[in-house]
């Protein structure tokens, strides 16, 4: 057998583990998955607020005194004599009698300064959800198969696979003796009794 058709059985020998693994992964791809994809859209919820009933009360400055006057009525006198008068120095006189005075106070109050305090207000917010918020939009989307791309790997124990790969070894060394291929049989049959799995190209 020729030293050039061995390296290239010997080669596709090496690498057929890695080819199979390869193959089973690809086995995986050629069913994508399929799945939604959605945007997400989003808007405000409808809120008031719910506040306390507010607690007041009425401040007011202190006020000055109130600016009072005094009203009295016009006095009503008169002139008393004595019964008996005398013209002698020692003697009664006349006097002036008038009636008790009649007076009254008017006041008048100043205008009070007052304005309601209330405690701080307290507010709380109450929401709800929305009525016109946009649904969201969904597009199934899959995966592009990789299985299309990934080179097959057959048994070599085949016959038709078998003489696909001496077909490519005599294309690859069209100036050297390639072995028959009853000894490149029989070395893929003692090689597959070592538990070593080969891989040759497929038959078309």
């Amino acid at each position: 057998m020729k030293a050039s058709t061995v390296a290239i059985l010997f080669s596709i020998a090496i690498t057929a583990p890695f080819t199979a693994a390869t193959n089973t992964t690809a086995e995986a791809q050629c069913h994508p998955e399929c799945k939604w994809q959605c945007d997400d859209p989003s808007c405000p919820a409808v809120c008031h607020p719910v506040c306390e009933r507010p607690k007041c009360e009425i401040s007011c400055e202190e006020t000055p005194c109130a600016k009072c006057t005094i009203h009295c009525e016009r006095p009503i006198c008169s002139v008393r004599c004595p019964k008996d008068m005398c013209e002698e120095e020692g003697c009664p006189k006349c006097e002036t009698v008038c009636s008790p005075a009649k007076c009254h106070t008017k006041c008048v109050a100043p205008e009070p300064n007052c304005n309601p305090v209330c405690e701080e207000t307290k507010c709380d917010w109450k929401c709800k959800k929305p009525t016109t918020c946009p649904k969201p939009k969904c597009e199934l989307q899959c995966e592009k198969p990789e299985c299309a791309t990934t080179p097959k790997c057959c048994e070599c124990s085949m016959a038709g696979n078998a003489a696909a790969a001496v077909a490519k070894a005599e294309s690859a060394s069209s100036t050297e003796i390639v072995p028959s291929f009853l000894e490149i049989m029989n070395n893929i049959r003692h090689q597959k009794l070592n538990g070593e799995n080969m891989c040759c190209p497929c038959k078309e």
